[in-house]
Parts: C-alpha cells; sequence; structure tokens
C-alpha cells in the first residue's frame, strides 16, 4: 500500500493525494486515494489527469513496474479477456467442469447377457440405459472430483479470509487507544499494565488463601459438632 501510494504521489503530486485509506474489514483489503485533479494552469480536468486508453495502460505498466519487487505482475498487455464476476467464477466451480464422453452406436445396441444352446439372454431398454448411466458416470469421475476439491478449497479460502478479517477488527480495537502516542508513553501504560496485572494476581491468590482458611475453620467447626 505504501508504494502505491507513492506511485499516485509521483504521478500526480504529492499535494494533490489529499488522502489515502487502508480498508482492512472488507475481503479484499484495499486503498482508496483521493486525488485532486489539479492541472499545472490550475484548473480542474479530470479527463486531462486520466486520460485516454493508452495513457491508461501507460499507468497499469508504470505501476506495475512499482510493485514489481513485491512479486506482483501485470496481466498481459491489450488482452482481450473479459472479467468474471466471483460469483460466476464459484458457480462454475461447483459445477464442475464436464469431460468429453463419446458413446459410439454399437454401444447403444443390446449386450447378450447369456447365452444358451438354443436361446441367448439380452439387455432390455432399462439395462441398456443403466449401463450406458454408469459409462458417463465414469467418464466424468475425475472431472467432478477436481471440482469438487477445487469448491472446497474455495469455500476454506472463504473461511480463512473471514477469520483474517475478524482478527484484523480485534487487532484494530486493540491497537486504536495506542494511536498518536510517542514510544515512551506507550512504555508507559505498558508498564502500568503490568503493575495492574501484578497486583491483580497477588490479590487473587490473598482471597484463594482466605477462601483456603475459611474451609478449614468450617470443616473444624463441623468437627467439633460430630463430637
Amino acid at each position: 500500500f505504501a508504494r502505491s501510494e507513492q506511485w499516485l504521489e509521483k504521478k500526480y503530486g504529492k499535494d494533490r493525494v489529499v488522502a489515502a485509506v487502508v480498508h482492512r474489514d472488507e475481503a479484499t483489503p484495499h486503498l482508496s486515494a483521493f486525488v485532486v485533479p489539479l492541472t499545472q494552469d490550475g484548473r480542474l480536468s479530470a479527463k486531462e489527469f486520466i486520460g485516454g486508453r493508452s495513457k491508461m495502460r501507460e499507468d497499469q505498466s508504470t505501476y506495475a513496474e512499482s510493485v514489481k519487487k513485491l512479486g506482483l505482475e501485470r496481466g498481459i498487455e491489450g488482452s482481450r479477456a473479459t472479467h468474471q464476476t466471483v460469483q460466476h467464477y464459484y458457480e462454475s466451480i461447483n459445477r464442475g467442469t464436464r469431460s468429453q464422453v463419446s458413446i459410439s452406436p454399437e454401444a447403444l445396441e443390446p449386450r447378450v447377457l447369456r447365452k444358451g444352446i438354443f436361446t441367448k439372454d439380452v439387455e432390455d431398454q432399462a439395462a441398456i440405459a443403466k449401463r450406458l448411466s454408469h459409462a458417463v458416470n465414469d467418464g466424468f469421475a475425475g472431472t467432478i472430483a477436481m471440482a469438487s476439491q477445487s469448491a472446497q478449497n474455495a469455500k476454506r479460502a472463504r473461511e480463512l479470509q473471514k477469520t483474517m478479517d475478524a482478527q484484523q477488527k480485534r487487532l484494530q480495537s486493540v491497537t486504536e487507544p495506542f494511536k498518536g502516542l510517542s514510544r515512551e508513553q506507550m512504555t508507559e501504560i505498558l508498564m502500568m499494565a503490568q503493575r495492574f496485572k501484578q497486583q491483580n494476581q497477588e490479590k487473587e491468590k490473598q482471597q484463594r488463601i482466605e477462601r483456603e482458611k475459611q474451609r478449614q475453620t468450617r470443616s473444624r467447626g463441623m468437627g467439633g459438632m460430630e463430637r
């Protein structure tokens, strides 16, 4: 995110980037930036800032170069690939990718089940349908299994993402009180918290000792009454 902000400042000017906020409370953490499209001669012109398709392609290339060391790569320049929604992607996984299964004309003919000296038993229509159904299922079995595994992996990925988002929110709630404090102030607060913790532990220890004394006193009292 820091490199993205640096790229924006280099392209538009540091004084034009009025705000850059990282959002970590959604499924995909991302950066939102607010840039004032102020030209060199003092005009507001978003069109001049953004430019046409060629300039946008150039921006994609220069941005990809700025984050290249992070392991991110630019898509194929000039590609006609279309965007696929997340919903459509998961629906495709859940349906599975079908393989090509061919059924020959001979497979449709009744097969001989049992042959005698003068007679023979052959498949009826139900038996033929059952045999062909097994053949089709066997042909798709590998692909369906792979699609099922992909769907499970996608589900686990979504669950892990939700867990990470929840952890980020909890972490933010913990770190929020420390924002704006100096290192010395944070150290002082942590030392104070440690002292409070030790005091609470000592207090709890004394309470346990007191409860044990009371229990022993009650036990001795009950023993005296029995005698």
